[in-house]
C-alpha cells in the first residue's frame, strides 16, 4: 500500500514539473518568435506575387 502511494505521488510530481517545463519552453519560443523580424523576400519574388489591381468595366 505504501509503495502505491509513493509511486502515485511521484507520478503526480513528475507530471506537474513536466507541465511547468513544457509551458516555460513554449513561452520562451513564443518570445523568440515575437522578437525575430520576418525574413525579407527578394524584389523579383515580390513582383511575381503581386496581384493585379482590379479595373472597372467601361460603362455603356
Amino acid at each position: 500500500m505504501v509503495s502505491v502511494i509513493l509511486i502515485s505521488t511521484a507520478a503526480i510530481i513528475v507530471a506537474i514539473v513536466g507541465c511547468a517545463v513544457i509551458w516555460r519552453m513554449d513561452a520562451l519560443r513564443a518570445d523568440e518568435i515575437e522578437h525575430t523580424p520576418p525574413p525579407e523576400r527578394p524584389r523579383a519574388q515580390l513582383a511575381a506575387t503581386d496581384t493585379p489591381r482590379p479595373t472597372s468595366l467601361p460603362s455603356s
